[in-house]
């Protein structure tokens, strides 16, 4: 097996790969440049949402995956790749015949688009909705799993308002983890992973 703690983003995923089973539902809550997205259908869901509140990333992660051989899967509906702010996922999915309880992950990526406008990034109080939300989607032993990035105020507000928000979660009802990586510079990526109990 490769080295999977290198890269923060292929740790996380390396994780959300031992929670989905073919089948299952799926959602990338900032889809970014659809990297993750790409990841999420190699894993053979049923449904895959993936979201940005960007028209290039909405678009990049289309053609990503139309290139990917996943052209029939969007066409049917079974992938959908859509403009929508995260904190707005519940409302949609729901709309979509989702139900609380029946999601078995939610990816976030957090931060800017790379190789976007770094003014536009995700913000703390959206972002705790969102992370709420997909709480209330996330089925039994499902996942939610945040890729963190705090060397940017933003970015650095979320973190702190996340990891304030999972130490208060109710041990009875879930299960959370925090993965840093605490000798690379630069303020590197971290996760935080909530998991729903039985």
């Amino acid at each position: 097996m490769e080295n999977i703690i290198r890269q923060t983003t292929e740790l996380a995923m390396h994780i959300v790969r031992a929670y989905v089973n073919p089948g299952d539902t799926v959602i990338d809550a900032t889809c970014g440049n659809g990297h993750d997205t790409l990841a999420l259908a190699k894993m053979e869901p049923a449904q895959l949402y993936a979201f940005d509140v960007q028209e290039t990333a909405v678009r990049a992660t289309a053609q990503l995956l139309e290139d990917s051989g996943y052209s029939s899967a969007i066409a049917e509906g079974r992938f959908v790749i859509t403009l929508l702010d995260h904190k707005n996922l519940k409302g949609f999915c729901e709309e979509h015949g989702r139900e609380e309880n029946s999601v078995k992950a939610v990816v976030f990526n957090l931060g800017y688009l790379p190789g976007g406008d770094k003014e536009i990034t995700t913000e703390t109080p959206a972002t705790l909705a969102a992370v709420q939300n997909a709480m209330e989607l996330l089925a039994p032993n499902g996942l939610v799993c945040i890729t963190m990035y705090s060397g940017h105020l933003e970015g650095k507000c979320e973190k702190d308002a996340l990891l304030t928000f999972a130490e208060n979660l109710d041990t009875g009802k879930w299960h959370t983890a925090y993965i840093s990586m605490p000798n690379q510079k630069h303020d590197p990526p971290e996760i935080l992973l909530i998991t729903r109990k039985k």
